[in-house]
């Protein structure tokens, strides 16, 4: 297996992003790298053989997006982790989370928090927190959000629990 490296979204890396691990709709890479050359965010990538594999987000204060419960509980947010099918259960996420934490720790934060699915769709990564020391803050509670994708918009929505973590 090809080492992995992971980095910071650079403005070269939006094509193969955008063709090789798709989001809702092209414009959202552009748009969450306009955001971290802002200070409001950071959006990183697993890299394996030149290749993207995995990605995640850490968003500040700052950002529009940023949750209710994330200043609920004073703290830096991960949002989108998520590894291509066959690249995981090889630690990718691991050190996806790992980076994430360290982007939050050189902003100043000194706690993390995310969501994560109740469904069984979330056991992995409610494995994978639990692991990585997170701890249950509040929830389940349901969200729902509308993303404007290529096609036109769509619902999605979950039933979730918040977790943290002391950086």
């Amino acid at each position: 297996m090809a080492e992995i490296a992971v980095r910071r979204i650079g403005k070269g890396d939006l094509e193969t992003l955008n063709r090789e691990l798709p989001l809702w709709n092209v414009g959202e890479y552009a748009r969450r790298l306009q955001a971290q050359d802002r200070v409001q965010m950071v959006q990183v990538i697993a890299w394996q053989a030149e290749r993207p594999i995995g990605r995640g987000m850490v968003l500040f204060p700052e950002h529009e997006e940023y949750s209710t419960s994330a200043e609920w509980e004073r703290c830096a947010e991960v949002r989108d982790v998520s590894v291509l099918e066959a690249s995981r259960r090889r630690g990718v996420a691991t050190t996806l989370m790992r980076a994430l934490e360290d982007e939050a720790r050189a902003a100043g934060h000194t706690r993390i928090g995310l969501s994560v699915s109740l469904g069984e769709e979330g056991e992995a990564a409610r494995a994978l927190y639990a692991r990585l020391g997170y701890r249950h803050a509040h929830g389940p509670f349901v969200t729902s959000i509308d993303l404007e994708g290529d096609d036109g918009a769509f619902a999605v929505g979950a039933v979730l629990d918040y977790l943290i973590r002391d950086l």
